[in-house]
């Protein structure tokens, strides 16, 4: 549709589509996004993914949301593209729909002169929590930019944009475009122009498919944090949030997003480290009617189950807050895809098949 939805028009949809449970989806065996799409090694990635997505569809899981990655179509378009259309095709083959991002602020280049990430065997740092394209020091110093405030990238991104929306834009095995994933995480308020300008050229292609950005900071005192998520919940058909709080944080930013009546969508969650579990939440979530997305699913090469570095900096510098250490942080199934706990995943069972039942 070529207009924001209307409340009604994004509830309806909803109805219809049911109560939707996933994870954020990158196979074991890739250090970054950027291993997932590229062309080395595609046969092994894909023969990996194919595996734990069928995990997925075995424990009532119905959708996956899946990460584009620039960095790979600037450097290989078509290849790009055709691995693109082997996930979706793998995803469809066991039962899972897509949730496709299309921007994102992780891993940006960084300075006034663009220096393209090298393609081919990636970095692996153990204990790191979520393994990042490798930078030198003196990258890491200057300030990150997106992809669009390159001027010579920025027609590059947005035919990356325009070509995935184009080919999917009526194509029911991607049922939601998440436009930019937390916005201004990186660059603050000059995100507020990017959205602007991706909406527009999503709806632009006229994809029967709802769209939304993300509100990621926690919600405090009753308030959407920043400008930039403000803007996200205006442009947005359906309202996608981020929260790794712990239970009694997350019902009241619940009942906060549910004013504005629409669909939502728990596009993150899953954080033991910091009370934000399985057997508290799921259940939330399940009444709560909000589809969702835990972090991580198998855990490999991305090590999410490690807690983030400025968690350890907060301990070295004295600050207790109350973290649990000793459990991981993201992530369900272990290598050899037993649970890190079964009584997590019989309880998702439980409640995927109660949602089955109840025809959502």
């Amino acid at each position: 549709m070529k207009e924001r939805w209307t409340c009604e028009q994004a509830n309806e949809w909803y109805a219809k589509i049911g109560w939707m449970r996933g994870c954020n989806f990158i196979g074991s065996d890739c250090s970054n996004r950027l291993d997932m799409w590229q062309s080395y090694k595609c046969e092994e990635k894909l023969a990996n993914a194919e595996r734990e997505l069928e995990l997925c569809q075995k424990i009532g899981f119905n959708t996956v949301r899946l990460w584009a990655n620039f960095d790979v179509y600037h450097a290989e378009p078509d290849s790009f593209m055709e691995i693109l259309d082997r996930y979706v095709a793998l995803c469809d083959k066991y039962g899972q729909k897509i949730m496709m991002v299309l921007a994102y602020e992780e891993d940006l280049p960084r300075g006034d002169v663009f220096v393209p990430k090298k393609l081919g065997e990636q970095p692996y740092a153990p204990a790191s929590h979520q393994n990042r394209v490798e930078m030198t020091p003196e990258q890491k110093a200057l300030q990150p930019k997106h992809y669009m405030e390159y001027p010579e990238l920025r027609p590059i991104f947005l035919e990356m944009v325009q070509k995935i929306v184009r080919k999917y834009a009526k194509d029911e095995r991607i049922f939601c475009w998440n436009i930019y994933n937390e916005p201004g995480i990186e660059i603050g308020d000059r995100s507020m122009e990017l959205l602007k300008v991706l909406f527009a050229t999503v709806r632009a292609e006229d994809p029967v498919q709802p769209l939304c950005a993300d509100v990621w900071r926690s919600v405090k005192n009753g308030k959407i944090a920043t400008p930039e998520e403000e803007l996200a919940l205006e442009l947005s058909d359906v309202i996608s949030f981020h929260s790794y709080q712990s239970y009694e944080k997350l019902v009241a930013e619940i009942r906060l997003l549910q004013k504005y009546n629409r669909p939502l969508f728990q596009t993150e969650w899953l954080h033991r480290i910091n009370h934000n579990n399985v057997q508290e939440v799921y259940p939330l979530l399940y009444l709560a009617n909000v589809s969702n997305y835990c972090w991580g699913f198998v855990v490999g090469k991305t090590q999410t189950h490690e807690p983030w570095p400025g968690m350890w900096e907060q301990w070295d510098r004295g600050e207790d807050r109350g973290y649990d250490f000793t459990k991981w942080q993201h992530d369900l199934f272990r290598p050899n895809l037993r649970p890190y706990d079964p009584r997590e995943i019989a309880l998702i069972e439980k409640f995927n098949r109660l949602a089955t039942e109840e025809g959502r």
